[in-house]
């Protein structure tokens, strides 16, 4: 989980790799379960100068280590409406994905600046029942185990078991996360006013094409679905053509 070569502004949230105070239009990125914004290392080289890149920093992992790793939708929130001073959109993979739409809704609640384009990527529609997937339950399961099943998903190498330091930083990270989306409930709130876009990997058993599509409902705008090559992990397979689709999906609400 090593930091990305970047900045960091002072309200610790959000990290960039490199600022855009020109830029037209702002792009947060949410990690998945475990991640962090190294993730997203090349994405500003690939969406060019006219978009600021920006990974959302969640406490517990990198430059905030020393913060307890927990999931709050509100501190979250909180931050995009003190801190947006020009029009952004919201990628998302995975648990991600959920994170970012859940910020919306708060956001919504709250009264503040909305996104003008919501991406979520390999993660099923957030009012599909949990349980049947291999990264389902993981929150439940000794480190053993959950360590174990994170392997057999792709979602960790087989190497980092015999990394003992690593693991001892990583375990409270995955257990907030897991422990976050094991408990997420839907409930029952209108569709956003936000635009949609569906990334879905071809070969994914975690997010099928199927699963992405049930986001239409969940917008009162437009919204599109793109199938990639790959598994769950598809970002770094296909970021070129994510990147052409995500400049797309923003360059008409901010032109």
């Amino acid at each position: 989980m090593s930091p990305m070569n970047s900045h960091i502004l002072p309200d610790k949230w959000f990290v960039y790799q490199e600022l855009r105070p020109e830029a037209p239009v702002r792009l947060v990125c949410f990690p998945y379960a475990g991640g962090a914004t190294a993730i997203y290392t090349g994405w500003a080289a690939a969406l060019g100068p006219d978009v600021e890149v920006a990974a959302l920093a969640l406490p517990g992992r990198e430059r905030r280590i020393g913060e307890p790793p927990d999931v709050e939708v509100e501190r979250i929130a909180a931050a995009f409406a003190s801190t947006a001073d020009r029009p952004y959109a919201l990628f998302g993979h995975s648990m991600g994905a959920l994170l970012a739409f859940e910020v919306v809704r708060r956001l919504r609640r709250d009264g503040a600046q909305l996104p003008v384009h919501l991406f979520v990527s390999g993660c099923p529609r957030p009012d599909q029942p949990r349980g049947d997937d291999i990264f389902d339950g993981l929150s439940k399961l000794p480190d053993d185990a959950m360590l174990e099943r994170l392997v057999r998903g792709g979602g960790l190498p087989a190497s980092v078991l015999d990394e003992a330091e690593l693991l001892e930083l990583m375990l409270p990270v995955y257990r907030a996360d897991f422990g976050w989306l094991d408990t997420y409930d839907c409930g029952d709130e209108p569709p956003v006013p936000v635009p949609i876009t569906a990334f879905v990997g071809s070969d994914d058993a975690s997010a099928r094409p199927e699963d992405m599509a049930g986001w239409a409902a969940h917008t009162t705008e437009s919204f599109t679905r793109h199938i990639v090559s790959g598994g769950h992990f598809f970002l770094d397979d296909n970021l070129d053509a994510i990147s052409r689709t995500i400049r797309a999906g923003i360059g008409g609400p901010v032109a």
